[in-house]
């Protein structure tokens, strides 16, 4: 074999490694994007559940000590559509985790 057929065979095989490799890389970095995609959504999901129970513990102090309501429930008009939000922002986080995990 002539020394030009062994460096272009050199070559070749280095161009293939080559791009096996940035395929590699590329499915790599696609994947971690997603998963820091869906870190950030849960984060941000995660304080507005955070802010929407600050709301509701607001709302309760203000139905029972400036209405002056004895009781307080979960079908309450006043804090219902809260709790309701927080569920739903619950179920997103969930998820969002459960595809987090399967990436």
């Amino acid at each position: 074999m002539s020394f030009l057929k062994r460096m272009e065979g050199i070559i070749n095989k280095g161009m293939t490694t080559s791009k096996v490799a940035l395929e590699k890389a590329k499915g790599k970095t696609k994947e971690l994007g997603e998963k820091g995609t869906l870190k950030i959504k849960i984060m941000q999901l995660e304080k507005q559940a955070g802010k929407n129970c600050a709301q509701l513990g607001s709302k309760v102090y203000e139905i029972l000590i400036k209405m002056n309501k004895n009781t307080v429930s979960k079908s309450t008009p006043e804090i219902k559509p809260i709790i309701q939000e927080i569920s739903q922002i619950e179920k997103k986080i969930d998820e969002n985790e459960a595809l987090l995990k399967k990436l």
